[in-house]
């Protein structure tokens, strides 16, 4: 027996242009026109060739499909809106704290820098260069061999000459070697988190000392 839809939907057809609008992409606008298309078909099909219940179901199955993405799309903006809210919450625990990010920045305060690098080897030779705004080498500190991971190093302040240099932001550069061979080595910049930015759909951003922003995601480590 053939479903008679038209009679089920009754007027909707008629009425469905004196509702009030909504954004095209909701999920009743999609609903509204499949319904309006749905209902014009049956009016206009072959009398001899009438659909039958296994093509209504399919084309009402297909409704549901694109109406619940587009429901789960809004749920999962809600979410999204949720977790970046109880992000910047958090955030709020690591103001004052220090972290590790991956960098080569160095601050020098008072005559006193730290920095951090991470080795995925085991070295026999490892230097750091400081560098000045010019990019010239002022300083190297030789560290020494060490093992695979986070190494943290120190640097008073002077140059290679002994003098003492000004406080300010300085940068640093990483030679490292195992068996005479390069060997790979990556930057880490100790700084502090000052502030907080709720960057939307990027998340929360800690503003940090060194002038930069990172997410939760970039720390290595927290002091």
């Amino acid at each position: 027996m053939t479903i008679d839809v038209t009679s089920a939907l009754g007027n909707n057809s008629g009425t469905t242009a004196t509702k009030k609008k909504t954004d095209e992409n909701s999920p009743e606008a999609i609903q509204e026109r499949f319904m309006s298309l749905l209902v014009a078909q049956l009016k206009n099909q072959d009398p001899l060739a009438p659909m039958d219940n296994a093509q209504v179901t399919s084309q009402m199955a297909q409704l549901n499909t694109v109406t619940g993405i587009n429901k789960l799309n809004s749920t999962m903006e809600g979410v999204a809106a949720s977790i970046n809210g109880n992000q910047t919450a958090q955030a709020t625990s690591m103001l004052g704290r220090a972290v590790l990010t991956e960098g080569n920045d160095l601050a020098l305060v008072e005559g006193q820098a730290v920095g951090s690098l991470q080795l995925d080897q085991s070295v026999d030779i490892l230097r750091v260069n400081v560098l000045d705004a010019g990019a010239n080498v002022v300083r190297t500190i030789d560290v020494g061999p060490q093992a695979k991971g986070t190494h943290e190093f120190t640097w008073d302040g002077k140059s290679d000459d002994g003098s003492t240099l000004p406080a300010g932001n300085y940068k640093f550069e990483i030679e490292a070697k195992a068996a005479g061979k390069d060997a790979s080595a990556t930057p880490l910049t100790l700084s502090v988190v000052q502030g907080i930015r709720n960057a939307g759909a990027e998340g929360t951003k800690l503003l940090t000392s060194n002038g930069g922003e990172v997410s939760f995601a970039d720390i290595k480590q927290v002091f």
